[in-house]
């Protein structure tokens, strides 16, 4: 019996019928359908938060930062823009520190940003991100997010105070014997006060919550730092994903420098969505599992059913291997035709899976994806055609020997037996 014939009749018993067969094949096809759906969604979802996220620190975070070893601040970074600029990339000297809001007798903790506008706006797209005003940063002037001003209740030409840990911590001293007390006190201290010029998004919840915006000037002021220092200095590069060669001439040139990747810095998070991915894939498989067991069942009853016919057909010279083939062919049948229709309910899943997410928010009354905890404003998605062919495969080759058991009972199966007990 040629391969031909195999395939004709394993075709043949996956053809609908009025009978119970035909409907758990249908039922096995669909149970792998939606095994492969689900993967195809889950991982497309998994590797678009990760792109998104990737994006998102690049866009909010400078390829390279570059600390002081020795103190709280960079006293001359202009020397270490120099330096980045001689490695092929670009500098910012930038002051990042933590600072207090205050709205009438409330304290807000927030992150000082203080940056030259001229220089960051080469590397952060602000024009993009600037929702209303301008990113105007002259003496006492600041940029919020969009997020900040509601939660503040604050608007562009409104006016709000900072307070400074440095400043706050300048007005006591500890005693030996314990307690504080005051270094001076006939010194007295007044909050800065800075005028929203301008209101930001860049659509990353985590910065977008923290960060506010002020000149370089003034944050040096802000936190008793001399003029013209920085905590950091920010370098960018062409690729930021083939970092590590310029890295490390820098820090071959910085001596007593700290010198950290984007990559170093978000070492942990990378990290978790690698390990999500991963697991993700590995836990959702069990799915095409139990339709694959499901095939099992399927082809049992089959080969139960079609006793007569395997006996004819070892009776007429076909061989155990043959027999084997069959039911062996109609498992990969059952996972090639799943596969197929998984593959396009996943990627149509994928396609409309905002609409499906706003729908679904809209029926149960509440956000399924909060920003809070995702960081996004919508559910990202990215299909990998590497990953989708993985899928497939893992599906075809699961369903295939689903069909080895009822497959080695059939070849098992003595013609004369079969067909006197028929």
């Amino acid at each position: 019996m040629n391969f031909k014939t195999e395939l004709f009749l394993a075709k043949r018993y996956l053809r609908p019928k009025r009978n119970a067969v035909s409907v758990i094949t249908c039922i096995s096809i669909v149970g792998v359908a939606l095994g492969v759906a689900v993967l195809i969604v889950v991982l497309a979802v998994m590797t678009g938060f990760t792109d998104i996220m990737k994006d998102k620190l690049l866009q909010t975070q400078a390829h390279l930062h570059v600390y002081s070893g020795w103190h709280s601040y960079i006293r001359y970074p202009d020397q270490v823009v120099k330096k980045i600029e001689e490695c092929g990339g670009q500098g910012a000297a930038v002051v990042n520190r933590p600072a207090l809001i205050q709205l009438k007798n409330q304290f807000v903790p927030k992150a000082i940003f203080g940056i030259n506008p001229q220089e960051i706006v080469k590397h952060m797209n602000f024009k993009g991100v600037l929702k209303k005003g301008k990113l105007s940063l002259g003496k006492n002037e600041a940029v919020i997010s969009t997020d900040i001003a509601q939660e503040l209740g604050l608007g562009v030409g409104d006016k709000l105070l900072i307070h400074s840990p440095q400043r706050l911590s300048n007005l006591v001293k500890l005693k030996q014997s314990g307690g504080v007390s005051l270094r001076n006190p006939d010194e007295v201290y007044l909050p800065a006060e800075f005028k929203i010029t301008g209101l930001y998004s860049f659509g990353k919840y985590d910065f977008d919550k923290n960060v506010i915006f002020v000149g370089l000037e003034d944050a040096d002021d802000l936190f008793n730092m001399p003029w013209g220092s920085s905590t950091t200095v920010y370098g960018w590069v062409k690729d930021p994903f083939n970092i590590d060669p310029i890295q490390k001439k820098i820090a071959d040139d910085l001596p007593g420098m700290y010198v950290l990747t984007w990559k170093q810095i978000n070492r942990q998070l990378l990290g978790v969505l690698s390990v999500e991915k991963n697991m993700m894939f590995f836990l959702l498989v069990f799915i095409v599992l139990v339709a694959a067991f499901s095939i099992t069942n399927t082809l049992i009853t089959v080969v139960i059913q079609k006793t007569r016919e395997i006996g004819l057909l070892k009776a007429l010279g076909a061989s155990s291997g043959t027999v084997m083939r069959i039911f062996i062919l109609q498992g990969m049948f059952v996972g090639l035709l799943g596969s197929i229709f998984g593959t396009l309910l996943g990627i149509t899943v994928v396609f409309y899976r905002n609409d499906l997410n706003h729908f679904l928010s809209r029926i149960r009354g509440q956000d399924l994806f909060p920003k809070q905890f995702y960081y996004f404003n919508e559910l990202p998605g990215h299909i990998i055609t590497s990953d989708v062919a993985v899928i497939v495969i893992v599906a075809i080759v699961l369903c295939t020997l689903g069909g080895l058991i009822p497959a080695w009972r059939a070849a098992k199966l003595d013609p004369a037996k079969a067909l006197r007990n028929e």
